[in-house]
């Protein structure tokens, strides 16, 4: 019996295939769609599973996994930050982000402030997931200040009852231009 190389080269592609099918069967009947898959698969270009530095917790990026999954929360969902791409915007927000986040955070967002030790899981790493799309993504970074971490079982405090909406979003703005030290 005579098998040739392309026999071969079509075998194996199509047990690839069918074995990717099956995992993604898996997935979807779990209640990830297609577009999700997708975006797993790619892992967003954030290297390994999706995974980057900081990302620790009782899952690998918690909040991350829940708002591709399942999307931003309302009222949250449709939200744009509504205030100027000004220096008056950073200043504000780096007041509030010295004030509120860098203890746990660190001054440079890295995850790395004096109480960062004492929790687990630690801070997220800001300044790396500034670096992601899902860092510019209003509606994300302020459900994550607005609402904390509780739900994900991380030690982040709530601040949608301690800082205002203006607040918030000035720090979002602050996160979202990685710290500038002009800020400060």
């Amino acid at each position: 019996m005579r098998i040739s190389m392309v026999g071969i080269a079509c075998a194996g592609a199509l047990a690839a295939a069918g074995m990717a099918y099956a995992e993604q069967a898996h997935l979807t009947s779990r209640g990830y769609d297609h577009t999700n898959l997708r975006l797993m698969q790619m892992g967003m270009g954030m290297g390994p599973m999706g995974m980057g530095p900081g990302q620790q917790g009782p899952e690998p990026m918690p909040r991350h996994r829940a708002a591709m999954m399942k999307g931003i929360p309302e009222p949250y969902r449709s939200m744009t930050n509504p205030l100027p791409e000004t220096q008056e915007t950073l200043q504000s927000g780096a007041r509030v982000y010295a004030g509120n986040c860098a203890n746990c955070h660190g001054p440079r967002g890295e995850g790395n402030g004096p109480a960062a030790e004492s929790l687990t899981p630690r801070p997220g790493n800001l300044a790396w997931l500034a670096d992601r799309p899902m860092g510019q993504w209003d509606p994300f970074i302020y459900w994550t200040v607005a609402e904390g971490g509780a739900q994900f079982g991380s030690a982040m405090p709530a601040f949608k009852d301690s800082l205002s909406s203006k607040q918030i979003w000035a720090v979002t703005a602050y996160v979202q231009a990685h710290f500038p030290d002009a800020a400060k």
